[in-house]
């Protein structure tokens, strides 16, 4: 009888080991939309670890970057609501043109969070649920930014 049990254990925890060594489908999702990002020329890098100047983290835990081809070398937005917001810096919302900027800002995805412009690159969040139609969508739209 006890060797019964002992054996039924066993097999429990050799198929609960197996399907925890299985990928997801959403991690296999995931996955595939960060290959093909890396493919359109994203580079993927980790919100967890390091020095991170995002401010919506709370579910995101990779930033994509794109070579900066635009002519706004310095720029940190923050979607609020519906809305986009400059986070930094302050004098960019003196200059002209800016209400133009968080209209074409509004208009490249709803489902992109943050994005950070520097000097050589953009760097964004964006919701990877909504797969790479919507990334290339967003790579698109601001690289004609």
């Amino acid at each position: 009888m006890t060797d019964i049990f002992v054996f039924i254990i066993a097999i429990i925890f050799l198929v609960g080991s197996i399907s925890l060594a299985l990928p997801s489908k959403s991690s296999k999702e995931k996955s595939k939309v960060r290959m093909q990002a890396k493919m359109l020329g994203c580079k993927i890098s980790s919100t967890l670890y390091g020095k991170n100047t995002f401010k919506n983290i709370n579910s995101i835990d990779v930033s994509y970057q794109i070579k900066n081809k635009s002519s706004l070398k310095e720029g940190h937005f923050i979607r609020d609501k519906e809305q986009f917001i400059l986070y930094s810096p302050v004098q960019l919302k003196y200059q002209n043109g800016f209400e133009q900027m968080i209209f074409n800002l509004n208009n490249i995805s709803q489902h992109l969070d943050e994005i950070i412009f520097s000097e050589r690159r953009i760097i964004f969040l964006w919701d990877e649920r909504k797969g790479v139609s919507n990334l290339e969508q967003i790579l698109e739209r601001i690289n004609n930014f």
